[in-house]
């Protein structure tokens, strides 16, 4: 049976371009458009089907299904949205349009106003899709021959359908594209809606997500909206970055209550870069003119535009399970599959010093890799001051006869891996390659900036200059060739307008560049560092791998780490997250068997002189490594978080999370300075029936076996004395 939602009863909010958008598309569906019955529960593997008007994706977990009504004024609609296992029903209605757009001021939805809609289905191993391409009828406002394309993909085992969007400009006019969204769920009105909006930039802020509970009618900034009918539903996430143009909402009309994600470019005038009062949102200026649409994307005759993609799928059970519902999608396949290496990063201490030098890193590199670090990362001025043309800085790196830089023969000899900062954006003014390609800067902005006095150079790019891309190609190509480098960090992007493209395309255009070095390059890690807001964080930055999130400028760093890892879990893997471990924390009271459990849920990254680090914390900090050489895995994707309400930035509360993969898992516990000595948690994802056996993983100690129902119900963990750890094996008995 249906769960009946229940309406909370606040009061609707105002809404905005997209909620006005929406509410001007409720037309009655095109002629011919009605139900379908509730979809059946399909095999294990997933399937795609079209049967005339009539398309259905889904498998055991979740089946959408739509209905086709061709031209001249056609159109595509959701009539079901289903967790067949639960025989849960959320689509309401005779039909739940799938997109909202504007184009040239003009309101479309996928319901109707198409010349024609052609769908293809695909199945394949583990895997299946449908793909609907609709075209512009010619009506008075919209010219003939405009396009686009969406594609629905459900993989096996998952609960969520994910969901990318192009549109294509076949007339001979430039077309403007206004407030839009990614995908909807038309639902019974009644119900609540969890809303989470993301912000980056570490340095600046410790206001890394806001939650708040939205019903009825509203329009907020956010990237993740999920639907609430007493703990399941459905939820939409959109992969983009956060800022004001990123929306979520609803729409409450009747008996319908129509969930959306998606973009209203109006909502933006420009980024300023860092904060400059933290925790401020300073950086971020609004359209003081808003609704007028100051900023719309333009897309130009014959050309694409990403719309970007969506993530949507069912839960029961509440947030943590429809974040990791969504995170069985977007990390298991919409990610690169990578494994997170044990790193470490030169640029604390020595920053841009002389002990960033072939002298005095060897022995760094020697101490790494008894420690069991894989990868050595050089950060700025190994080039010094030839940023643009990316060569070495002989004085600090010698070369060796064929031109490869001693230090690096050295790493490799010692068996690390190299790993090199770059601003691949970016230039110093006296580089060669600004010299013979001046026209390659984005003008006037990036010429100016290039006069601000810098090691590396500030100078700015134009990233939608084809030329100048292949350009950068070519030097990480070179880099990975001849110098063997296996990971690189991206640094100082700022998306800037760089006539006649606007910032939304420079940063399109850098993240494009980025996934076709991925696919040129499989086995070799791209790191964004996001200590500025509005780079590419969050969902954007995941889906391009791992992120340098915290350079740690605070005067509590270890609280300030597990605030980052609280804050991204369990949307985010905190498994992404780079932040520097033993960076200036591994003295009272924090010790390495502290710092290690909490290093290990991130992008394991040393930020350290590793000689300053005392006999028995080395000894301490290589068990770990060693351990978590053998167990990473099972620490990266979905994390829960066990205390959810309880931010650990105060220095007081306990903190707790749960990596889970397949059935078992870990629990790792973190006492601070306040908190009292025990602290019981609900784990999540355990079998009711199963029983489990819990163990230190540090001591070898048996802590006993639980049913899934008794961990579920709650499992307590003390700890004797304040800043302490625990991690906890929790895995089913037999396994």
């Amino acid at each position: 049976m249906p769960i009946v939602l229940r309406r909370k009863g606040a009061p609707a909010a105002a809404a905005g371009a997209v909620a006005s958008l929406l509410s001007a598309c409720l037309a009655p569906a095109a002629p011919g458009l009605a139900a379908l019955d509730a979809p059946g529960v399909h095999g294990g593997a997933p399937t795609a089907t079209v049967a005339g008007a009539r398309v259905t994706l889904g498998d055991r977990q979740v089946s959408r299904s739509w209905l086709v009504s061709d031209g001249p004024v056609g159109g595509f609609v959701t009539t079901a949205l289903a967790d067949p296992a639960r025989g849960e029903e959320w689509v309401a209605g005779p039909g739940s349009p799938d997109f909202a757009l504007t184009l040239d001021g003009v309101p479309l939805t996928s319901a109707q106003g198409w010349a024609s809609v052609t769908v293809q289905a695909s199945d394949g191993p583990g895997v299946a899709s449908v793909t609907f391409t609709a075209t512009t009828a010619p009506a008075p406002l919209l010219p003939a021959g405009v396009t686009v394309v969406r594609t629905y993909t459900l993989h096996a085992g998952s609960p969520t359908i994910a969901v990318t969007a192009t549109l294509h400009d076949g007339t001979p006019a430039p077309l403007r594209v206004g407030a839009y969204t990614l995908d909807e769920v038309t639902a019974p009105v009644q119900g609540s809606a969890e809303v989470d909006a993301y912000r980056g930039g570490s340095d600046f802020t410790t206001s890394f997500r806001s939650t708040l509970t939205a019903t009825g009618t509203f329009d907020d900034e956010g990237e993740v909206l999920r639907a609430d009918a007493g703990g399941a539903g459905w939820f939409i996430v959109a992969q983009r970055r956060g800022g004001a143009m990123s929306r979520v909402g609803a729409v409450a009309s009747g008996t319908t209550w129509r969930t959306y994600a998606g973009v209203d470019p109006a909502r933006d005038l420009l980024d300023t870069g860092p904060e400059t009062v933290p925790n401020s949102d300073d950086n971020r200026i609004a359209n003081p003119a808003y609704p007028a649409p100051v900023r719309e994307r333009t897309v130009l005759p014959l050309s694409d535009l990403d719309l970007g993609a969506a993530f949507t799928g069912v839960y029961a059970g509440g947030t943590q399970e429809a974040a990791a519902a969504f995170g069985a999608e977007a990390f298991a396949h919409g990610a690169p599959a990578l494994p997170r290496s044990v790193d470490l990063n030169t640029f604390h201490p020595w920053s841009h010093g002389p002990g960033l030098s072939d002298a005095n890193l060897r022995p760094q590199a020697t101490l790494a890799k008894q420690l069991g670090v894989e990868t050595f990362m050089l950060d700025d001025q190994w080039q010094g001051s030839s940023s643009g043309d990316w060569t070495w800085d002989t004085a600090r790196f010698p070369l060796d006869p064929s031109g490869v830089p001693q230090f690096v023969d050295y790493l490799h000899a010692i068996g690390l891996d190299l790993g090199l900062w770059m601003s691949p954006m970016e230039f110093n003014p006296s580089s060669a390659t600004y010299a013979a390609h001046p026209d390659w800067a984005c003008t006037p902005t990036g010429d100016a900036t290039a006069q601000i006095p810098s090691d590396a150079g500030l100078g700015v790019w134009d990233a939608t200059n084809q030329a100048f891309l292949a350009h950068m190609t070519g030097v990480v190509d070179h880099a990975i060739a001849a110098w063997g480098v296996t990971e690189f960090k991206f640094d100082f992007l700022t998306w800037l307008d760089c006539p006649p493209h606007d910032y939304l395309d420079y940063e399109d255009a850098f993240v494009g560049w980025v996934r076709t070095l991925e696919q040129r390059h499989p086995t070799v890690g791209f790191e964004i560092d996001e200590t500025n807001d509005q780079r590419t964080w969050p969902f954007e930055s995941v889906s391009l791998g791992t992120s340098w999130f915290d350079n740690d400028h605070t005067a509590t760093p270890v609280q300030k780490q597990l605030h980052d890892v609280w804050s991204a879990t369990p949307w985010i893997p905190p498994s992404t997250l780079g932040v520097g471990l033993y960076d200036g924390t591994l003295a009272p009271p924090y010790t390495a068997s502290f710092l290690m459990p909490l290093a290990m849920l991130t992008h394991v990254t040393f930020w350290t002189d590793l000689t300053t680090i005392p006999a028995a914390d080395r000894a301490e900090t290589s068990w770990w490594l060693g351990w978590y050489a053998q167990h990473r895995a099972g620490l990266s994707g979905v994390v829960f978080s066990l205390t959810p309400a309880a931010d650990p930035l105060d220095g007081q509360s306990w903190a707790a999370f749960q990596p889970w993969q397949d059935g078992h898992g870990y629990v790792v516990a973190f006492r601070q300075g306040g908190a009292s000595p025990s602290l019981t948690v609900a784990l999540h994802g355990v079998d009711p029936g199963a029983e489990y056996s819990l163990t230190d993983v540090r001591t070898g100690a048996s802590l006993g076996e639980a049913t899934g129902a008794q961990l579920s119900a709650g499992f307590t963990v003390t700890l004797a004395s304040s800043w302490m750890a625990q991690v906890i094996s929790v895995v089913p008995v037999g396994d």
